[in-house]
């Protein structure tokens, strides 16, 4: 009999240069004048995060009429990696009077104004065995701001329970490495989708010298 999946058997943090060196220096004065038990910035925002959703996957199917109203289906033409949402949700909880919130919500406009930033460093998710071993690895590449979820405040909420928000972002790519040698964290398979594909070019494939794109 198989184990079940666990959900929680992940690692995943947020790039060290998700934060720009000079605002790691600002950052850093806030934490240390509200005693932030965190070295860096960085590692205190990745503390905070509960979870992160893989996008889910579909293929919408061409529909074709043929005679007496017969409808077939057949396979779409779209590229396997637009085939998923492309977005990343990565939940959080807030803490600390929201401060993590509003820490997010700097780093993130700075990369939104930042005109030599075109995309965040890939991210990364480590999913691990029952044993805390890697198994495999999905890296998100060209990863882009798309959203920040609001952050209710009201004065006629008394409660302390966990309040959570959320911040989606979107990627271009997307890979998945099956991790093959525990003794050389180095080796690891080709993506999933490196696929050997039966491909015959065509006029509009071949170069100028003869040779194909």
């Amino acid at each position: 009999m198989r184990l079940n999946s666990t959900n929680n058997k992940f690692i995943f943090n947020f790039p060290v240069d998700f934060i720009e060196p000079w605002l790691y220096k600002n950052l850093q004065n806030v934490m240390d004048k509200n005693f932030i038990p965190y070295e860096t910035v960085l590692e205190y925002i990745n503390s905070t995060i509960k979870e992160i959703v893989f996008p889910s996957m579909s293929f919408d199917n061409v529909e074709q009429h043929i005679k007496r109203g017969k409808v077939i289906a057949h396979k779409p033409s779209k590229n396997i990696h637009d085939t998923f949402t492309n977005e990343i949700d990565v939940t959080f909880r807030s803490v600390d009077s929201n401060m993590n919130y509003f820490i997010l919500v700097q780093i993130l406009t700075e990369f939104y104004l930042n005109n030599k930033k075109h995309a965040i460093s890939d991210f990364s998710i480590d999913i691990l065995d029952h044993h805390g071993d890697k198994i495999y690895t999905i890296l998100f590449k060209e990863v882009l701001l798309k959203s920040i979820g609001e952050n209710r405040m009201g004065y006629q909420m008394f409660d302390i329970s966990e309040k959570l928000f959320t911040v989606t972002f979107r990627y271009n790519w997307l890979k998945i490495y099956y991790e093959l040698n525990d003794e050389d964290e180095t080796t690891t398979s080709k993506s999933i989708y490196d696929i050997p594909i039966d491909f015959k070019p065509g006029k509009l494939d071949k170069t100028e010298n003869g040779g194909t794109y």
